[in-house]
């Protein structure tokens, strides 16, 4: 019987045999904190520490709006209601820390790769741009990119503050920090863009505005475009077709990266039992 609602993620209601002893009625709670061999997380570590003090630094230079900060200020606050209400960690939940996707060499060289140019274009090359813009007194330039790079720092501080407690943060609120981020950071970049295609007629300082180089100008573009195109590839491409659905998936279901992976291995290997018996039966024909 399914009591109206359809056949459930884990299958049938089924008795115990006659034989058989009768399941424990409270079964031993399993921690989502225990047995994470390769995943150890830290409140502050380095990488939490710098993106806080760029973040910081951002935020008071006046070149960030307020509803920037705002944003990533009231973020934190909504997750702990998510992790009490919507989706909470319960024991028997699987383990947020635990990687959703399995993979092979090649995929985890990949997903270095993508991480490397996220890296790349969503921090490194903008502080640098930043810094230039400062050294040259571009603060148009600045005041352009200071938003996007500000929510990049938010977001990986976040996340690390979601990571650390395993116990409290389950595996979809970790997931919304990602997407919630990752939609706030389109509207910043496409501000950026906006702003940089408007310094057309300001190589030579036209119309009273400070000279601007021309190298700046086709860095700023280049750095705008190549943002927009990466991390609205990232979100409308990745995050909300696969990742989501996979995280609300292992959290429902129960179905974790290593269920996935077993699984997986499991169907090859009735593909090579096939394989054997088909071959059995032309030997035998033949």
């Amino acid at each position: 019987m399914s009591g109206g609602v359809g056949p459930t993620c884990g299958g049938g209601i089924t008795l115990p045999s006659t034989g058989a002893p009768p399941p424990p009625l409270h079964p031993t709670p399993t921690s989502p904190t225990s047995s994470r061999p390769h995943h150890h997380y830290y409140l502050f570590s380095i990488k939490q520490l710098n993106s806080f003090g760029a973040a910081a630094v951002l935020a008071f230079s006046t070149t960030v709006p307020l509803t920037d900060i705002a944003f990533a200020l009231l973020v934190i606050p909504y997750l702990a209601i998510l992790s009490s209400i919507a989706f909470p960690q319960k024991p028997g939940k699987p383990d947020p820390a635990a990687p959703i996707y399995l993979g092979g060499r090649a995929r985890r060289a990949l997903h270095w790769a993508y991480d490397a140019a996220g890296f790349l274009l969503g921090a490194a090359l903008p502080a640098l741009y930043i810094l230039d813009g400062l050294r040259s007194g571009d603060t148009a330039g600045v005041a352009a990119a200071s938003p996007h790079a500000f929510l990049l720092a938010a977001q990986i501080f976040t996340e690390g503050l979601a990571a650390a407690w395993p116990a409290r943060f389950s595996l979809p609120v970790r997931a919304a920090v990602v997407v919630m981020y990752g939609a706030r950071r389109m509207f910043a970049a496409s501000e950026w863009l906006s702003e940089e295609m408007e310094k057309r007629d300001q190589f030579g300082g036209v119309g009273g505005a400070a000279a601007v180089a021309k190298r700046r100008v086709v860095a700023g573009r280049a750095l705008a475009v190549a943002n927009l195109a990466y991390w609205g590839f990232n979100l409308f491409a990745f995050l909300l077709p696969f990742y989501i659905p996979k995280a609300l998936d292992r959290y429902y279901c129960g179905r974790g990266g290593e269920e996935d992976h077993g699984a997986v291995a499991a169907a090859i290997d009735d593909v090579n039992v096939d394989d054997d018996d088909d071959d059995a039966k032309k030997k035998k024909d033949s």
